[in-house]
Protein backbone atom coordinates (compact mmCIF):
# COMPACT_ATOMS: atom_id res chain seq x y z
CA UNK A 1 0.00 0.00 0.00
CA UNK A 2 1.20 3.64 -1.08
CA UNK A 3 -0.03 7.19 -0.62
CA UNK A 4 -1.71 8.76 -3.74
CA UNK A 5 -2.58 11.99 -4.75
CA UNK A 6 -5.61 12.30 -7.33
CA UNK A 7 -5.86 15.56 -9.51
CA UNK A 8 -9.51 16.31 -9.07
CA UNK A 9 -11.10 18.22 -12.64
CA UNK A 10 -11.58 21.75 -11.32
CA UNK A 11 -15.29 21.18 -13.34
CA UNK A 12 -17.21 20.19 -9.96
CA UNK A 13 -14.89 19.90 -7.30
CA UNK A 14 -17.41 17.99 -4.57
CA UNK A 15 -18.77 15.68 -7.34
CA UNK A 16 -15.41 14.56 -8.23
CA UNK A 17 -14.64 13.82 -4.61
CA UNK A 18 -17.45 11.80 -4.43
CA UNK A 19 -16.48 10.13 -7.45
CA UNK A 20 -13.01 9.27 -6.01
CA UNK A 21 -14.30 8.17 -3.12
CA UNK A 22 -17.04 5.69 -4.44
CA UNK A 23 -14.22 4.33 -6.55
CA UNK A 24 -12.12 3.53 -3.56
CA UNK A 25 -14.93 1.76 -2.53
CA UNK A 26 -15.39 -0.93 -5.51
CA UNK A 27 -11.13 -0.84 -5.82
CA UNK A 28 -10.33 -0.58 -2.27
CA UNK A 29 -8.49 2.10 -0.85
CA UNK A 30 -9.18 5.18 1.61
CA UNK A 31 -9.22 8.67 1.37
CA UNK A 32 -6.65 10.56 3.72
CA UNK A 33 -8.08 12.90 5.20
CA UNK A 34 -6.11 16.24 5.29
CA UNK A 35 -6.23 18.03 1.97
CA UNK A 36 -3.31 20.57 0.87
CA UNK A 37 -5.31 21.88 -1.89
CA UNK A 38 -9.21 20.88 -2.90
CA UNK A 39 -8.42 19.72 -6.33
CA UNK A 40 -5.75 17.54 -4.74
CA UNK A 41 -7.30 14.64 -2.62
CA UNK A 42 -4.72 12.02 -0.78
CA UNK A 43 -5.84 8.27 -0.60
CA UNK A 44 -4.02 4.94 0.10
CA UNK A 45 -4.17 2.12 -1.68
CA UNK A 46 -2.19 -0.20 -3.72
CA UNK A 47 -0.49 0.68 -6.98
CA UNK A 48 -2.60 -1.06 -9.23
CA UNK A 49 -5.91 0.51 -8.15
CA UNK A 50 -4.30 4.10 -7.84
CA UNK A 51 -3.72 3.47 -12.00
CA UNK A 52 -7.24 1.91 -12.14
CA UNK A 53 -8.98 4.83 -10.29
CA UNK A 54 -8.08 7.23 -12.89
CA UNK A 55 -8.48 5.49 -15.83
CA UNK A 56 -12.51 4.21 -14.70
CA UNK A 57 -13.28 8.01 -13.35
CA UNK A 58 -14.96 11.43 -15.43
CA UNK A 59 -13.77 13.84 -13.07
CA UNK A 60 -10.28 12.21 -11.49
CA UNK A 61 -8.31 13.34 -14.42
CA UNK A 62 -4.95 11.54 -13.35
CA UNK A 63 -3.41 10.08 -10.01
CA UNK A 64 0.20 10.10 -8.82
CA UNK A 65 2.16 8.21 -6.27
CA UNK A 66 3.44 10.93 -3.43
CA UNK A 67 7.41 11.62 -3.41
CA UNK A 68 7.39 15.11 -1.82
CA UNK A 69 6.09 17.89 -0.30
CA UNK A 70 7.42 20.98 -0.10
CA UNK A 71 6.35 24.79 0.63
CA UNK A 72 6.09 26.92 -1.96
CA UNK A 73 8.09 29.43 -0.31
CA UNK A 74 10.57 26.67 -0.18
CA UNK A 75 11.14 25.74 -4.66
CA UNK A 76 15.01 26.19 -5.25
CA UNK A 77 16.16 24.77 -1.48
CA UNK A 78 16.97 21.21 -1.49
CA UNK A 79 13.88 19.12 0.17
CA UNK A 80 13.68 15.20 1.79
CA UNK A 81 11.96 12.77 -0.18
CA UNK A 82 8.63 10.93 1.67
CA UNK A 83 9.99 7.37 0.72
CA UNK A 84 13.16 5.99 2.22
CA UNK A 85 13.56 3.36 -0.69
CA UNK A 86 12.60 5.37 -3.65
CA UNK A 87 11.20 3.39 -6.45
CA UNK A 88 13.82 3.53 -9.45
CA UNK A 89 12.59 5.10 -12.87
CA UNK A 90 12.19 2.58 -15.71
CA UNK A 91 14.45 4.09 -17.99
CA UNK A 92 14.75 8.50 -18.17
CA UNK A 93 12.52 10.70 -16.88
CA UNK A 94 10.54 14.13 -17.53
CA UNK A 95 8.88 16.51 -14.84
CA UNK A 96 5.78 18.31 -15.83
CA UNK A 97 4.67 21.35 -13.45
CA UNK A 98 1.21 22.24 -13.24
CA UNK A 99 -0.02 25.62 -11.34
CA UNK A 100 -3.20 25.33 -9.81
CA UNK A 101 -3.24 28.80 -8.90
CA UNK A 102 -1.10 32.14 -10.29
CA UNK A 103 1.89 31.99 -7.78
CA UNK A 104 5.51 33.92 -8.46
CA UNK A 105 6.99 31.08 -9.81
CA UNK A 106 7.81 30.02 -13.44
CA UNK A 107 6.23 26.51 -14.00
CA UNK A 108 10.22 25.66 -15.72
CA UNK A 109 11.95 26.70 -13.06
CA UNK A 110 9.86 24.26 -10.25
CA UNK A 111 10.76 21.30 -13.26
CA UNK A 112 14.83 22.00 -12.75
CA UNK A 113 14.43 22.19 -9.15
CA UNK A 114 12.50 18.56 -8.99
CA UNK A 115 14.71 17.22 -11.59
CA UNK A 116 18.20 18.16 -9.95
CA UNK A 117 16.69 17.08 -6.70
CA UNK A 118 15.49 13.79 -8.22
CA UNK A 119 18.94 12.87 -10.14
CA UNK A 120 20.92 13.16 -6.67
CA UNK A 121 18.74 10.23 -5.83
CA UNK A 122 18.48 8.58 -8.85
CA UNK A 123 22.27 8.23 -10.07
CA UNK A 124 22.96 7.48 -13.73
CA UNK A 125 18.85 8.40 -14.61
CA UNK A 126 18.89 10.73 -17.78
CA UNK A 127 16.05 13.38 -18.48
CA UNK A 128 14.46 12.97 -21.88
CA UNK A 129 11.30 15.69 -22.36
CA UNK A 130 10.15 13.22 -25.58
CA UNK A 131 9.64 10.08 -24.68
CA UNK A 132 10.42 9.54 -21.25
CA UNK A 133 10.27 6.20 -19.01
CA UNK A 134 8.77 8.02 -16.39
CA UNK A 135 6.69 11.30 -16.23
CA UNK A 136 6.99 13.20 -12.92
CA UNK A 137 3.64 15.26 -11.69
CA UNK A 138 4.11 18.27 -9.76
CA UNK A 139 1.27 20.49 -8.57
CA UNK A 140 2.22 24.11 -7.45
CA UNK A 141 -0.36 26.15 -5.50
CA UNK A 142 -0.10 28.85 -3.42
CA UNK A 143 0.67 26.63 -0.10
CA UNK A 144 2.73 23.74 -1.48
CA UNK A 145 4.33 21.91 -4.34
CA UNK A 146 3.39 18.31 -4.40
CA UNK A 147 5.13 15.70 -6.52
CA UNK A 148 5.45 12.13 -7.59
CA UNK A 149 5.38 9.43 -10.15
CA UNK A 150 2.32 9.66 -13.09
CA UNK A 151 0.65 6.31 -12.33
CA UNK A 152 -2.74 6.34 -13.92
CA UNK A 153 -4.43 8.98 -16.74
CA UNK A 154 -8.62 9.03 -17.30
CA UNK A 155 -9.48 7.71 -20.51
CA UNK A 156 -9.68 10.74 -22.18
CA UNK A 157 -9.74 9.28 -25.70
CA UNK A 158 -12.42 6.94 -24.99
CA UNK A 159 -14.97 9.35 -23.43
CA UNK A 160 -14.21 11.57 -26.21
CA UNK A 161 -14.92 8.70 -28.51
CA UNK A 162 -18.27 7.99 -27.26
CA UNK A 163 -19.66 11.59 -27.18
CA UNK A 164 -23.07 11.95 -28.40
CA UNK A 165 -21.93 13.98 -32.31
CA UNK A 166 -20.37 9.90 -32.81
CA UNK A 167 -23.35 8.24 -31.89
CA UNK A 168 -26.23 7.01 -34.40
CA UNK A 169 -28.60 7.97 -32.60
CA UNK A 170 -29.11 10.81 -30.61
CA UNK A 171 -31.84 12.47 -28.06
CA UNK A 172 -31.85 15.87 -26.67
CA UNK A 173 -30.36 16.72 -23.00
CA UNK A 174 -28.73 13.05 -23.60
CA UNK A 175 -25.83 13.15 -20.99
CA UNK A 176 -22.10 13.35 -21.86
CA UNK A 177 -20.03 10.42 -21.33
CA UNK A 178 -18.37 12.37 -18.51
CA UNK A 179 -21.36 13.11 -16.93
CA UNK A 180 -22.72 9.34 -17.50
CA UNK A 181 -19.03 7.99 -16.04
CA UNK A 182 -19.47 9.58 -12.96
CA UNK A 183 -22.98 8.38 -12.08
CA UNK A 184 -22.07 5.02 -12.99
CA UNK A 185 -19.08 5.11 -10.73
CA UNK A 186 -21.52 6.48 -7.91
CA UNK A 187 -23.51 3.71 -7.95
CA UNK A 188 -20.62 1.55 -6.55
CA UNK A 189 -21.41 -2.06 -8.62
CA UNK A 190 -18.65 -4.40 -7.80
CA UNK A 191 -16.66 -5.42 -10.42
CA UNK A 192 -18.22 -7.41 -13.28
CA UNK A 193 -21.63 -6.64 -11.46
CA UNK A 194 -24.76 -5.79 -13.10
CA UNK A 195 -26.38 -2.29 -13.52
CA UNK A 196 -29.70 -1.30 -14.42
CA UNK A 197 -30.93 1.65 -15.88
CA UNK A 198 -34.83 1.79 -15.89
CA UNK A 199 -35.26 5.00 -18.10
CA UNK A 200 -32.48 3.86 -20.74
CA UNK A 201 -33.19 6.86 -23.29
CA UNK A 202 -30.27 6.75 -25.89
CA UNK A 203 -28.16 4.45 -23.59
CA UNK A 204 -25.50 6.99 -22.33
CA UNK A 205 -25.29 5.35 -19.10
CA UNK A 206 -25.27 2.18 -20.44
CA UNK A 207 -22.45 2.88 -23.05
CA UNK A 208 -20.34 4.44 -19.86
CA UNK A 209 -21.11 1.16 -17.98
CA UNK A 210 -20.14 -1.44 -20.57
CA UNK A 211 -17.46 0.34 -21.48
CA UNK A 212 -16.07 -0.45 -17.62
CA UNK A 213 -16.92 -3.88 -18.30
CA UNK A 214 -20.05 -3.97 -16.36
CA UNK A 215 -23.19 -5.89 -17.46
CA UNK A 216 -25.74 -3.75 -18.31
CA UNK A 217 -29.54 -3.95 -18.35
CA UNK A 218 -31.64 -0.89 -19.85
CA UNK A 219 -35.35 -0.27 -19.89
CA UNK A 220 -37.06 2.05 -22.23
CA UNK A 221 -40.76 2.76 -22.73
CA UNK A 222 -40.71 3.25 -26.05
CA UNK A 223 -39.87 1.17 -28.92
CA UNK A 224 -38.10 3.41 -31.43
CA UNK A 225 -35.99 5.06 -28.48
CA UNK A 226 -34.85 1.26 -27.58
CA UNK A 227 -33.66 0.34 -30.71
CA UNK A 228 -31.72 3.57 -31.02
CA UNK A 229 -30.10 2.81 -27.52
CA UNK A 230 -29.51 -0.65 -28.97
CA UNK A 231 -27.83 1.04 -32.08
CA UNK A 232 -25.29 3.11 -30.32
CA UNK A 233 -24.38 0.14 -28.19
CA UNK A 234 -23.72 -1.91 -30.86
CA UNK A 235 -21.39 0.92 -32.38
CA UNK A 236 -19.26 1.19 -30.30
CA UNK A 237 -19.10 -2.49 -29.77
CA UNK A 238 -20.61 -2.69 -26.32
CA UNK A 239 -24.14 -4.96 -27.51
CA UNK A 240 -22.85 -7.63 -26.18
CA UNK A 241 -22.57 -6.40 -22.52
CA UNK A 242 -25.99 -4.64 -22.87
CA UNK A 243 -29.65 -5.60 -23.12
CA UNK A 244 -32.40 -3.14 -23.68
CA UNK A 245 -35.65 -4.00 -23.91
CA UNK A 246 -39.04 -1.49 -24.84
CA UNK A 247 -41.18 -1.42 -21.32
CA UNK A 248 -42.50 0.60 -18.99
CA UNK A 249 -40.20 0.17 -16.02
CA UNK A 250 -43.00 0.32 -13.78
CA UNK A 251 -43.78 -3.19 -14.60
CA UNK A 252 -40.20 -4.48 -15.26
CA UNK A 253 -39.91 -7.27 -17.34
CA UNK A 254 -37.34 -9.53 -15.35
CA UNK A 255 -37.72 -9.81 -11.79
CA UNK A 256 -33.28 -10.04 -10.68
CA UNK A 257 -31.48 -8.85 -8.18
CA UNK A 258 -29.03 -5.71 -9.77
CA UNK A 259 -25.76 -4.93 -7.67
CA UNK A 260 -26.80 -1.05 -8.86
CA UNK A 261 -29.03 1.16 -10.38
CA UNK A 262 -28.10 4.61 -12.00
CA UNK A 263 -30.67 6.75 -14.35
CA UNK A 264 -31.60 9.99 -15.98
CA UNK A 265 -35.59 9.96 -16.30
CA UNK A 266 -36.40 11.68 -19.36
CA UNK A 267 -37.21 15.42 -18.96
CA UNK A 268 -37.30 18.69 -21.33
CA UNK A 269 -40.08 20.41 -23.38
CA UNK A 270 -40.15 17.37 -26.02
CA UNK A 271 -40.39 14.79 -23.40
CA UNK A 272 -43.54 12.85 -22.68
CA UNK A 273 -44.69 10.87 -20.13
CA UNK A 274 -47.09 7.79 -19.91
CA UNK A 275 -49.72 7.78 -17.89
CA UNK A 276 -49.10 10.54 -15.08
CA UNK A 277 -46.63 13.01 -13.93
CA UNK A 278 -42.77 12.45 -14.36
CA UNK A 279 -42.00 13.04 -10.81
CA UNK A 280 -44.97 10.44 -9.77
CA UNK A 281 -43.04 7.98 -12.51
CA UNK A 282 -39.97 8.63 -10.94
CA UNK A 283 -41.29 8.06 -7.24
CA UNK A 284 -42.83 4.91 -8.31
CA UNK A 285 -40.25 3.35 -10.27
CA UNK A 286 -37.23 4.35 -7.98
CA UNK A 287 -39.02 3.31 -4.47
CA UNK A 288 -39.96 -0.14 -6.00
CA UNK A 289 -36.22 -0.36 -6.65
CA UNK A 290 -35.05 0.35 -3.43
CA UNK A 291 -37.28 -2.07 -1.97
CA UNK A 292 -36.02 -5.27 -4.12
CA UNK A 293 -32.21 -4.42 -4.62
CA UNK A 294 -29.70 -5.74 -1.90
CA UNK A 295 -29.62 -3.99 1.07
CA UNK A 296 -26.60 -1.38 1.07
CA UNK A 297 -26.61 -1.18 -2.56
CA UNK A 298 -27.10 2.12 -4.60
CA UNK A 299 -29.82 4.04 -6.83
CA UNK A 300 -28.27 6.94 -8.32
CA UNK A 301 -30.74 9.66 -9.76
CA UNK A 302 -30.13 12.31 -12.04
CA UNK A 303 -33.02 14.52 -11.83
CA UNK A 304 -33.79 18.92 -12.91
CA UNK A 305 -33.16 20.94 -9.89
CA UNK A 306 -36.74 22.47 -9.23
CA UNK A 307 -39.89 22.40 -7.38
CA UNK A 308 -41.18 18.91 -9.60
CA UNK A 309 -38.18 17.04 -7.30
CA UNK A 310 -40.00 13.43 -6.64
CA UNK A 311 -40.46 12.81 -2.84
CA UNK A 312 -38.37 9.89 -3.20
CA UNK A 313 -35.53 12.26 -3.92
CA UNK A 314 -36.33 14.51 -1.19
CA UNK A 315 -36.62 11.46 1.72
CA UNK A 316 -33.91 9.95 4.05
CA UNK A 317 -32.62 7.73 1.32
CA UNK A 318 -30.76 10.20 -0.43
CA UNK A 319 -27.16 10.10 1.23
CA UNK A 320 -25.13 12.12 -1.32
CA UNK A 321 -26.36 14.69 -3.40
CA UNK A 322 -24.40 17.17 -5.74
CA UNK A 323 -25.42 19.46 -8.61
CA UNK A 324 -24.06 20.74 -11.82
CA UNK A 325 -24.88 23.65 -14.44
CA UNK A 326 -25.78 22.63 -17.94
CA UNK A 327 -27.30 25.61 -19.05
CA UNK A 328 -28.42 29.06 -17.98
CA UNK A 329 -32.36 27.29 -17.68
CA UNK A 330 -30.83 23.81 -16.29
CA UNK A 331 -29.18 22.36 -13.00
CA UNK A 332 -28.89 19.15 -12.44
CA UNK A 333 -28.88 17.39 -9.40
CA UNK A 334 -26.99 14.07 -8.71
CA UNK A 335 -29.15 11.63 -6.10
CA UNK A 336 -27.43 8.34 -4.60
CA UNK A 337 -29.95 6.85 -2.58
CA UNK A 338 -28.87 3.89 -0.42
CA UNK A 339 -31.28 0.68 0.06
Amino acid sequence: MGRFVALLSGDNVPLGLGELRALLDVLGGSLVGERSHARLPEFVANARTARDVAWRSALVKETVMKLFEVETREVGRSFDLLLDELPRPRGPIAVRALKLEEVPVRRTEVERWVASRLLEEWKGVSVDLERPGEVIRVYVTSRSVIGGTLVGVRDNEGLARRSPVNRPFRLPSTLKPKEARVVVNLARVPLGGTLLDPFAGSGAILLEASALGYMTFGVEVKGWVARGARRNLNAFGLGGLSEVVAADSRLLPLRCRFDGVATDPPYGKSTTVVGGRRSELVDAVIGELLDSIGRGRRVVVVYPEGPDLPEILRSDKVVERYSYRVHSALVRTVNVLAA
